[in-house]
């Protein structure tokens, strides 16, 4: 079974802890005052793959365990909430996801019955080269979360049969 570290980021209240209590709802949550100022952690397999989920802290002073928790990663999601402006800080986690080098998905949280454009989320955030999706959702009610996991696992597959090639390519140039 492949194993992978997935990190859910993202600002504060974006829903990155109800987004990882939804898809495993046993995980723990290191929180106070209902804040998360450690990480969620909780796995669940899905597709032939065991996801091991991290959610990171959103407020900008727990930056540091984001970045300690983020090394490593295969894959990250990026709760972005739909409710709210797009400020420095969101341009603070797209610096840091282009910086990572690692392919990320959006998983731009809508309220239920809230009907938003993918295009949207494009518009503000532009076509940075690890996005790979855009996933319209609700952390809350689980709407398209079961998307968001098929995803996931789509770029790990891709991520893993890229590397494949690249192994054959070299055995190749050896010759």
């Amino acid at each position: 079974m492949k194993l992978a570290k997935v990190v859910i980021v993202g600002k504060d209240e974006a829903g990155k802890s109800t987004l990882v209590q939804n898809i495993v709802p046993e995980a723990i949550n290191i929180e106070r005052h209902g804040r998360t100022i450690a990480l969620d952690y909780g796995n669940r397999e899905h597709l032939g793959c065991k996801l091991h989920l991290f959610g990171t802290p959103g407020q900008a002073r727990f930056r540091i365990v984001r970045d300690v928790v983020a090394r490593g990663m295969d894959v990250a999601v990026w709760v972005l909430d739909y409710s709210r402006h797009f400020d420095d800080r969101d341009k603070e986690i797209l610096k840091f996801l282009n910086e990572s080098k690692v392919p990320f998905l959006v998983f731009a949280n809508i309220k239920p019955g809230v009907q938003k454009e993918r295009r949207r989320v494009t518009r503000l955030i532009g076509k940075p080269e690890g996005l790979k999706g855009i996933v319209v959702g609700s952390a809350k009610s689980g709407f398209r979360v079961a998307e968001l996991l098929d995803e996931i696992v789509n770029i790990l597959e891709s991520k893993n049969g890229s590397k494949k090639a690249n192994r054959l390519e070299d055995k190749c140039s050896d010759n």
